[in-house]
């Protein structure tokens, strides 16, 4: 229900379901730079990526790249946000 999110929810096109499902699967891999003050995010593991693309696009290497770029689109747009400082 709507009153359950402390936000509000998001609309999604039906379009980009299939490469936000898969970029919420990666969520558990990013790659984090530790130690001089720089920690944080600094991009997702692809070597983590590359097998879940291989699963979702069955083989097709058309929408093996649309999927790539299109989740690139939304890392990146992540590693924009500006990091919180304690």
């Amino acid at each position: 229900m709507p009153e359950d999110y402390w936000e509000e929810p998001v609309v999604v096109w039906p379009e980009n379901w299939e490469v936000l499902a898969l970029f919420v699967s990666l969520q558990t891999q990013w790659a984090i730079a530790l130690g001089m003050g720089s920690g944080g995010r600094i991009g997702l593991r692809y070597e983590a990526v590359y097998p879940m693309l291989d699963r979702v696009s069955g083989g097709d290497k058309q929408e093996w790249d649309r999927l790539f770029t299109d989740m690139q689109a939304m890392e990146h747009a992540v590693l924009a946000i500006p990091a919180k400082q304690p």
